[in-house]
């Protein structure tokens, strides 16, 4: 039973956090309002409308006690004072309590402070509005002497204290719960961050031993091969020198990437390629057999973010790649073009997809659709007019910086 009650607790809290700020500071006020008006009814009996209307009145800066604290507290001791003066009530002394609490925990370098200001409202307020009601007042019953003097031993005032003091107190543990909170949430998120990066460097490693062994065994062996045909399979001899060349460039862009994943690089762009990387990219698919043609103005690297250079690049490389994959095509038009903020990458063949995951792209497209959202642009891909397939991507020039 009691942890039923303990998590609908939990429950009603957490609902509670999910209500918009301005939300909760009106429920808060109204509430304290409400609390307010019965002291007010328990202690003068029942008032009229007016007095109801100025003790909720002198209530409602609690509205904004998150945003201006010292303000709201200033305002609610102040409003106590002009409350009692025009209908004899002093039912807001319960606002100007939870004012100084919010005053404690929004501030609390400010409460050296606050701690003589409140006991000095306390006792003005003591004094003045209940004089009869406590030991540090004596009235002198002459008309033309001191309305009252302060009197008592130091048990008195240190006694006459605490109903101020519980509140400052009660707001700067509050604020202290709430800072030991935010510290295990902080040490939380960090140690799964660490586990995260030992994660990362673990899949590197997994990275580096099989993808780095086998290309680099089909690089020796298309080297080897290359060399046993030399001059007497002259297409054979430039098939296997593209396959040397681009596993050679392969096993370079991997070690790279892996450099990459270690220390705080990690949410830095994974390699150094970009625009000024695209020809030879584009040289190594033509020995295949496909035609590329290149449309890149000159300079319009210039002035790119990192990560928009480097992802210009991956993205022109695992769509020439799909091409190989899944088209028919014998031609391909790469084309960059730029505006002042934009740069657009546009990749067109001329072939016929030749797999049944229609417009799936394999795993390829989502990375492409995942680095260009991450970058705040825009990534189309699909049947091109006519015949063949296009991707076409709009990135920020400056990412999402």
């Amino acid at each position: 039973m009691g942890a039923a009650t303990g998590v609908g607790a939990v429950a009603r809290m957490r609902r509670w956090r999910w209500l918009p700020v301005p939300v909760r500071d009106i429920v808060v006020t109204v509430l304290v309002g409400l609390a307010a008006l019965g002291l007010s009814h328990t202690e003068y009996g029942t008032p009229g409308w007016l007095t109801d209307l100025v003790v909720l009145l002198a209530c409602a800066p609690l509205v904004l006690r998150r945003r201006f604290p010292v303000a709201v507290a200033l305002a609610t001791g102040s409003l106590l004072f002009v409350s009692f003066a025009l209908v004899g009530q002093d039912g807001s002394v319960l606002a100007a309590v939870f004012a100084v609490a919010t005053v404690a925990h929004q501030r609390p370098g400010a409460v050296l402070l606050l701690v003589p200001a409140a006991v000095a409202w306390w006792f003005a307020y003591l004094v003045l509005l209940h004089p009869d009601a406590n030991s540090l007042v004596e009235w002198s019953g002459d008309p033309f002497a001191p309305a009252a003097s302060v009197i008592g031993d130091r048990l008195d005032f240190v006694l006459a204290t605490v109903p101020i003091l519980v509140p400052v107190l009660v707001g700067y543990v509050w604020r202290l719960r709430a800072d030991r909170a935010e510290g295990l949430r902080h040490a939380t998120r960090n140690e799964f961050e660490r586990e995260r990066l030992r994660e990362r460097e673990r899949i590197a490693r997994e990275v580096h031993d099989i993808a780095g062994h086998h290309l680099s065994a089909i690089r020796l062996l298309a080297v080897g091969g290359r060399q046993a045909l030399e001059g007497r399979d002259p297409e054979a001899v430039a098939v296997l020198e593209s396959v040397a060349e681009m596993s050679g460039r392969a096993v370079r862009e991997v070690r790279e990437l892996l450099d990459s994943l270690h220390g705080d690089r990690l949410t830095g762009p994974a390699s150094g390629m970009g625009p000024a990387d695209l020809p030879p990219l584009v040289a190594a698919l033509e020995s295949t057999g496909v035609h590329v043609e290149l449309v890149m103005p000159e300079g319009i690297g210039e002035g790119l973010s990192a990560r928009v250079g480097v992802d210009v690049y991956r993205i022109v490389q695992e769509s020439l790649g799909n091409v190989l994959r899944h088209s028919s095509a014998r031609r391909v038009r790469v084309e960059l073009s730029r505006t002042a903020n934009t740069l657009t990458v546009t990749v067109e063949d001329n072939g016929r997809r030749v797999t049944g995951e229609k417009g799936s792209g394999g795993r390829g497209l989502a990375g492409m659709r995942d680095r260009v959202g991450e970058l705040g642009g825009v990534l189309e891909a699909g049947s091109a007019p006519g015949r063949g397939w296009r991707v076409r991507a709009v990135l920020p020039v400056r990412g999402n910086e």
